[in-house]
């Protein structure tokens, strides 16, 4: 039976999904986003991606260490009560109980997943991400969205967007955050 729109549809909470977990209803290392309160699956991770995500983060990490979180597919909370899993992630330092709410760079690594990467930018801006890469690997290019309109309205929630979104296919991307050096682009897609 298939639902229709008129009957009442129940959304998921970061609780819920908490619960889930600990009612073993949900692995803990389920691959799953939370977005309007329905749980969407993942796309399997693959060796470049893998590689791609690795190499990022070493980048970040060597250059952010102590004073800024870099975290690898971890929870950033969103406007639209669920959260998202970012392949990295820059945050303001967190508490040990707290879950970050915005960031300061996130990237995704985009190789089976174009569409829905390219529609989180919009989820990002809402939040008030700073900037948003997208590092595709088929099409050997970093699109860079920077300057968040962040939550417009109530009404307007949903048209969030970047006020800048550059593509990058050669030469190297320097990141806003102060004393990261660029990534080069033709190390990363394997060109140099």
């Amino acid at each position: 039976m298939a639902v229709t729109t008129s009957a009442p549809v129940h959304r998921l909470s970061v609780e819920d999904v908490y619960a889930m977990v600990r009612a073993e209803i949900l692995d803990e290392n389920a691959r799953v986003e939370l977005v309007e309160g329905v749980l969407v699956d993942l796309n399997p991770i693959g060796p470049e991606h893998r590689s791609t995500v690795r190499d990022l983060t070493e980048h970040f990490v060597l250059a952010l260490a102590g004073r800024f979180d870099v975290a690898i597919q971890d929870m950033l909370l969103t406007t639209d009560h669920g959260y998202r899993l970012p392949d990295l992630v820059v945050t303001e330092r967190t508490g040990r109980h707290e879950l970050p709410e915005t960031a300061l760079l996130v990237i995704e690594v985009a190789q089976t997943s174009h569409a829905r990467d390219r529609e989180k930018a919009a989820d990002y801006a809402r939040i008030d991400v700073d900037e948003y890469w997208i590092v595709d690997l088929e099409a050997e290019q970093v699109t860079v969205h920077r300057g968040p309109s962040g939550p417009l309205s109530h009404e307007l929630e949903r048209s969030a967007f970047y006020r800048s979104i550059e593509e990058h296919r050669d030469g190297a991307v320097t990141p806003a955050l102060d004393g990261v050096p660029p990534v080069s682009l033709d190390a990363r897609f394997g060109r140099a």
